[in-house]
């Protein structure tokens, strides 16, 4: 009897010490993934996050997707998936901001956000569209940041009679469209932005290097020029048919 008094005061205790060690859970400690991380690729760490011919690092975390993943499960193109990525990291950038300091953003929301996008893309409503003008003129952007007398000529530049003869878009390997859009808030022009690279070619094959392949998104009748103040053409990262030209 003694030993039975002993051992259901030992569970007592047990049951005691146990409860405060218990921490209350919420809604998130439950939530099983829907299978949308499955498009994720992992996140770039800060320091590999650069580009060399641009000479630029990315200052923000971009989520970058299978788009190989996407294309067989959505059916959708090469074109679409991208879009897809863009929008994706764009509204994730604007939700991240709307957060309370110290708190971060639950795979739950990340997936909401992915549904959202994706119905978004299914509607046509989509990161960019492209120019649909006989001439376009694709100017580098990176390699004048940082430097005030590069940027006053790419200014001048984007101001001169060369653009009366098609429509500009800016090329940024390293900043985003919000990113941009902050640093040259007078620069009204249509933008190809770090949302829109990828490791994945039209194929939907990874390939080594970020990459815009210009084809999948311009008419095969359109004129494109790509002009840079460098000698030097980003052929690698930015691919397809066009014309370098320096300014």
């Amino acid at each position: 009897m003694k030993n039975i008094q002993i051992f259901i005061f030992s569970l007592f205790i047990f049951s005691c010490s146990s409860s405060k060690d218990m921490k209350p859970r919420t809604v998130e400690d439950y939530y099983v993934s829907t299978g949308v991380v499955k498009y994720f690729l992992s996140d770039i760490p800060a320091w590999a996050s650069f580009n060399q011919k641009a000479g630029c690092f990315r200052n923000k975390n971009i989520r970058y997707f299978n788009i190989e993943a996407l294309m067989k499960s959505y059916g959708l193109s090469y074109n679409q998936a991208l879009q897809l990525q863009a929008s994706f990291n764009e509204g994730l950038s604007e939700f991240i901001a709307g957060l309370d300091q110290g708190r971060s953003q639950t795979l739950k929301e990340e997936e909401l956000l992915f549904y959202k996008v994706s119905e978004k893309i299914s509607s046509k409503i989509i990161f960019f569209d492209p120019p649909v003008f006989e001439r376009v003129n694709f100017v580098w952007l990176d390699e004048v940041l940082g430097d005030e007398k590069k940027e006053k000529k790419l200014k001048d530049f984007l101001n001169s009679s060369t653009m009366d003869l098609g429509v500009p878009v800016l090329v940024s390997f390293c900043m985003t469209r919000d990113e941009v859009e902050k640093k040259f808030p007078d620069l009204n022009t249509k933008m190809i932005t770090a949302e829109l690279f990828s490791i994945y070619d039209s194929k939907g094959k990874a390939t080594p290097g970020f990459k815009f392949e210009v084809d999948q998104f311009f008419k095969p009748e359109q004129k494109l020029y790509f002009y840079t103040q460098k000698n030097l053409v980003p052929s690698d990262e930015f691919q397809g048919t066009f014309k370098a030209l320096n300014y």
